[in-house]
């Protein structure tokens, strides 16, 4: 028992022992001593122990239920009409018709035929035939004659075998064009009756009888060498006399291991050319053989792709020469092909043949000289992507170097027969000179399939050059804007646009070939372009074409302007 408690018992006692002698009656003669130490005790208390347990039962499931109040509503019954639908079937494979043939006439007595011809569908093989017409007279005033006519037929044969495609080509195209740049009247005209000169000294006529071979892998197995192997062989001459056979033979070697492609590119292309000038010079040769190999590997993972490779070419044409050009290229892919930025590096050695000059520019002299040129780089980056499904656009800038890029100069014609100081209309040589081209360009396409495709591009450009005075014919900018609306396969309606920029032209020599000249601006322009076509079925259609819708007077090449506003109408038919 603790000190405290102790003493509150004692008090305790005491506070009784006194009370007790004062309520003592002294009447009764009685009196009460009490003596000694009083020790109270308390008895031990028996506690109960409950403690907490767990119950574990598992208490049983009470259901639940639930009653609906049962109610009616009364609908009143209503009849709605519905209208017919139509179910259109269509099979799985649409039906391809065999041949398809255009005919077409317009302004300045211009026809217009053409006819394909295929195999449709076949497992094994397939071929085609295509044949065209196009010639017109000109029209134009106040020059010469500036008739002119295309010709070409086109045929193939292609074979599928287990692990390969062996195609084969046919090629026959004529193309007759005048020189009619220079100013007519009937004193000139009447001159030209009387002294009868040589055809070539009014128009020329190019001649090109080729054909083509190509054998391609189509093996998926990655550990075999993929390959793809062609060979074009080109018999080229022109009405002066002039001739060249082209033979180019190329190949694509691919081996893919995991995420790396390794791949090796082969060139060899043979080119024999026979200039004929005439009189004296008579003719002159020009033979050689162009050899590149362009060993490349990349790597490519789920957002980036890069390609490093080399040019390695031996240029035997005149002189051998030995050229060298690094390549290489990298993408990084944003946002899921979002947005692609891109840089690389690319150089090249070229052919400029007979054949390529005269398609670039068909007003040349009879036989001009030939200089293979060399891309001594091309640095470029860019953006590319697409803001939805529908939109996609591509932004570029570029700085490159060509050397021996050919520029195309007016010269005048071979004079008359029995009168030097007569000359007709100019002829054009190509002039070979380094330029330098810093170009910023972008495209945007707009797609909607089966109904609407936009494109537009804009490419601004500067040129320096080395020995000519000015880039001659080179535009510093240009757009171009094309369009297609196709509305419900029935009505097709195609919009073109072309604006080129002003451009410098040589003109005539003052003094002596090359050393002193006309320095010339021709106007910008822009060339409007609008085609119709209504299907009246899937088999027959009419269509209507107008060329240089505004009616632009406007020169490509100096001298030679084109024709005003031609509009050129026909039909078609699959059978």
């Amino acid at each position: 028992m603790s000190t405290a408690m102790k003493i509150q018992l004692t008090a305790a006692a005491v506070l009784l022992a006194g009370t007790a002698l004062l309520a003592q009656d002294p009447q009764a003669g009685g009196e009460f001593v009490i003596q000694g130490y009083f020790t109270p005790t308390i008895r031990d208390v028996q506690k109960v122990d409950i403690r907490p347990e767990m119950l574990d039962t598992i208490l049983p499931d009470i259901p639940v239920t639930y009653r609906v109040i049962d109610a009616k509503a009364d609908i009143p019954a209503r009849v709605d009409s519905i209208s017919p639908a139509k179910v259109k079937l269509e099979a799985t494979q649409q039906r391809l018709y065999k041949g398809y043939v255009k005919g077409g006439f317009g302004l300045y007595t211009t026809p217009l035929g053409e006819l394909y011809f295929d195999q449709t569908r076949s497992r094994n093989n397939s071929y085609g035939l295509h044949a065209k017409h196009f010639s017109s007279n000109g029209g134009l005033d106040d020059v010469g004659p500036s008739d002119y006519s295309f010709n070409s037929v086109d045929g193939y044969y292609k074979h599928l075998l287990r692990t390969h495609e062996v195609m084969g080509r046919l090629i026959y195209d004529r193309r007759r064009v005048s020189y009619f740049g220079y100013a007519n009247n009937d004193s000139i005209q009447n001159l030209i009756s009387t002294l009868a000169p040589p055809d070539d000294v009014l128009k020329q006529v190019y001649n090109d009888v080729g054909f083509a071979g190509r054998i391609r892998s189509l093996t998926t197995d990655s550990a075999k060498i993929a390959h793809d192997v062609g060979l074009e062989v080109h018999s080229y001459s022109n009405l002066t006399g002039s001739r060249e056979t082209n033979v180019r033979l190329t190949a694509d070697l691919a081996m893919h291991e995991g995420s790396e492609t390794y791949g090796l590119g082969v060139l060899i292309d043979n080119n024999a050319y026979r200039g004929f000038v005439g009189g004296i010079i008579g003719d002159f040769a020009q033979n050689g053989t162009l050899t590149g190999f362009m060993p490349h590997v990349s790597t490519r993972g789920d957002k980036y792709l890069v390609k490093v490779g080399a040019g390695i070419y031996i240029d035997a044409l005149g002189s051998t020469s030995f050229h060298f050009f690094p390549n290489a290229y990298a993408s990084y892919s944003l946002f899921e092909d979002v947005l692609v930025p891109y840089v690389g590096l690319q150089g090249e050695r070229s052919r400029n043949s007979f054949r390529s000059l005269t398609r670039q520019n068909p007003w040349l002299v009879g036989a001009p000289s030939l200089t293979n040129s060399s891309k001594l780089y091309d640095l470029y980056g860019g953006l590319r992507g697409s803001f939805s499904s529908r939109v996609a656009f591509d932004v570029r800038v570029s700085r490159s170097r060509v050397a021996d890029m050919a520029l195309f100069v007016n010269v005048p014609n071979q004079p008359f027969p029995n009168d030097p100081n007569i000359r007709l209309g100019d002829r054009m040589v190509p002039a070979y000179d380094r330029v330098d081209i810093f170009n910023v360009g972008g495209e945007l396409r707009y797609h909607v399939k089966n109904t609407v495709d936009v494109t537009a591009r804009l490419d601004v450009a500067t040129y320096e050059t080395r020995l000519q005075a000015e880039a001659w014919n080179l535009p510093p900018y240009e757009l171009a804007l094309g369009a297609v609306y196709d509305l419900r396969q029935k009505l097709i309606i195609k919009g073109e646009a072309q604006f080129l920029g002003r451009r410098k032209a040589r003109g005539n020599e003052i003094v002596a070939p090359g050393i002193l000249y006309e320095t010339l601006e021709l106007d910008g322009f822009l060339d409007l372009y609008l085609g119709l076509e209504y299907r009246y079925t899937k088999r027959l259609s009419v269509f209507l074409d107008i060329s240089n819708l505004s009616a632009s007077k406007y020169e490509r090449w100096y001298r030679y302007p084109v024709q005003r506003g031609l509009v050129l109408g026909g039909a078609t038919y699959a059978f």
